[in-house]
């Protein structure tokens, strides 16, 4: 299997840039193609998937054409997958899926809730209303100059006051953005010394515990077998730690498949394939 990382370089941005992103996507995707014809792979397709939506135009944009250029030149199939049914899916990468499941997709652009009746037959229980949580927690790291992507962990045990939403089961994160940045904004004004430790810890805790909540509401609502947790955001170990102890049957993607990857749409597309 073949892999190629943008996350080098879009750490040394302190996150992704769009126009570098669909750049390296480019690059990146040229070299990839060169390497399938030396070693004899393209004729060999059968299928070819790429990420129709959501996410940034660029990127999706590379990937589409290049995935529609293929499929003419050697007459197969192309397959447009939705990028967090990918997410999903990439808890069940090397495992066999488990129905019905609840998921929790947190990522940089999106907060989700879904229920998994069966494959392809699911219903977003609550979205984010606002700032998606990995989002928000790039913000904050910024803001403590933690670096990309933060990294920081501590022993305080306070948390900051949990956002209320009207559908308890949606998600919203601008409130506890706004309180932890101007906190820090307060402590520059007065010269103080920001206490990185105190701040990235309680705003974790805070993260973890409103998560935790959510997930036992639709737990006690929805009929379910398993619980997934994907997602950028689910590298998190706190969060990861919390999810495992929220039921016995708890399914996680490894941690090179949390971010973005291939390998989950392929994993989708595998799926559809078998299902149509």
């Amino acid at each position: 299997m073949k892999t190629l990382s943008q996350r080098e370089i879009h750490k040394k941005y302190g996150g992704t840039i769009p126009e570098i992103a669909a750049r390296l996507h480019v690059t990146n995707i040229g070299l990839l193609l060169e390497e399938l014809k030396n070693l004899n792979y393209i004729n060999k397709l059968n299928y070819i998937a790429y990420t129709k939506e959501p996410g940034l135009i660029g990127s999706l944009q590379v990937g589409y054409i290049v995935a529609k250029a293929l499929s003419l030149v050697i007459n197969k199939p192309i397959i447009p997958i939705n990028h967090l049914e990918g997410h999903f899916y990439s808890a069940f990468i090397e495992k066999e899926i488990v129905f019905p499941a609840l998921g929790l997709i947190v990522s940089g652009g999106h907060t989700q809730l879904v229920l998994y009746k069966s494959n392809f037959d699911y219903q977003i229980l609550g979205d984010t209303l606002d700032d998606a949580v990995g989002e928000v927690y790039d913000k904050v790291a910024r803001k403590l100059d933690l670096g990309f992507p933060a990294q920081y962990s501590g022993i305080y045990k306070e948390k900051y006051k949990l956002p209320i939403t009207h559908n308890e089961l949606d998600f919203s994160f601008s409130g506890l953005k706004t309180k932890i940045i101007n906190l820090i904004n307060n402590d520059q004004m007065k010269k103080k010394i920001v206490d990185v430790h105190k701040y990235s810890t309680i705003f974790q805790n805070t993260v973890i515990d409103y998560l935790k909540n959510k997930m036992k509401l639709a737990i006690k609502k929805y009929k379910h077998n398993c619980l997934v947790l994907a997602g950028g955001v689910s590298a998190n170990k706190g969060i990861r730690s919390m999810f495992l102890k929220l039921h016995k049957n708890v399914f996680l993607p490894k941690m090179e498949y949390t971010t973005d990857n291939a390998i989950m749409i392929a994993r989708v597309a595998l799926e559809k394939i078998k299902n149509n």
